[in-house]
């Protein structure tokens, strides 16, 4: 499956990193979180990591407002429902991911496929709580996500190669 549009669930620290680098990396990413007030507060940190980046030289002008098209800001889980992978950057609670794979599960796609950045709860445990297990995964990224270049992938006994490969 071609990769699409990348939803990023959660927009704080880890969640704006990993929107911005899928965005730079070419993707229509979609980030959600529960207010206006913290996806504004992700899109202008995004905002000054570009023009950082542009004072750099490390991203054109016309580059970064390539990256800026990219970015879509919701409040909407509804909104993640033409994602092909939706990458889950939530607080580290386990209800509070659950819920989110739950809903997530009655919006997106069938062939979408769901990521938890979790550093501390089980990838296992979390697979358990949807009803497509082959398609679930953790990918932990490392702060900050824009300098770090490495992302662990971390397959549970149910994950498929595919998934894994894409």
């Amino acid at each position: 499956m071609e990769i699409r549009k990348i939803g990023v669930v959660g927009a704080g620290l880890m969640g704006s990193g990993i929107a911005q680098v899928c965005a730079v990396s070419g993707y229509q990413t979609a980030v959600h979180d529960v207010s206006d007030d913290i996806l504004e507060h992700c899109r202008s940190t995004i905002w000054r990591a570009l023009d950082r980046a542009v004072e750099k030289s490390k991203l054109s002008r016309e580059d970064s407002e390539q990256v800026r098209t990219r970015l879509g800001f919701t409040t909407r889980l509804e909104d993640l429902g033409d994602c092909c992978w939706i990458i889950e950057a939530a607080s580290e609670r386990f209800e509070v991911k659950k819920e989110i794979f739950e809903r997530l599960e009655r919006v997106a796609p069938p062939p979408a496929v769901f990521a938890s950045n979790t550093s501390s709860l089980s990838i296992t445990e979390l697979m358990t709580t949807c009803r497509r297990p082959e398609r679930f995964l953790g990918l932990h990224f490392f702060n900050p996500v824009p300098v770090m270049k490495l992302v662990e992938v971390v397959r549970t006994i149910a994950t498929s190669d595919e998934v894994v490969k894409q």
